[in-house]
């Protein structure tokens, strides 16, 4: 079985890190890359099987909190688990109550991702 997760951030470094630590840590994975909110809504209608999201809450457009508002009114039929990523952890709170599954400061490791996608797993349910 193939994880699908879709890498959400404006940054391109940052998602070749994702990427590098999903590919490492899982087996078979497919990624969909999307640099700002609205083109990730764009993407999950036409991916209707992505089990996880990755989300950079510091984009232009469309940020991460504005993202997680429009996804919850959209109501997708099944809610996929969101793990959120920041260098600031002043909006966990805010982010987490916007229907974040868990939160991620930067930099990002191996072992926090890891431990969010469990984290994130177990909340679904």
């Amino acid at each position: 079985m193939i994880f699908k997760v879709l890498i959400i951030d404006d940054d391109y470094i940052n998602r070749r890190l994702l990427l590098s630590l999903l590919k490492k840590a899982l087996y078979k994975i497919e990624i969909i890359e999307s640099v700002d909110g609205k083109d990730a809504l764009k993407k999950l209608k036409e991916n209707l099987d992505i089990q996880l999201i990755l989300l950079d809450v510091e984009m232009p457009n469309m940020d991460g909190s504005k993202f997680l508002k429009h996804y919850v009114e959209e109501c997708f039929s099944h809610q996929v688990p969101i793990i959120a990523v920041s260098s600031n952890d002043l909006r966990i709170k805010e982010i987490l109550m916007l229907g974040a599954s868990a939160f991620i400061v930067k930099p990002v490791t191996e072992n926090k991702l890891l431990n969010a996608i469990m984290k994130s797993q177990n909340r679904q349910t």
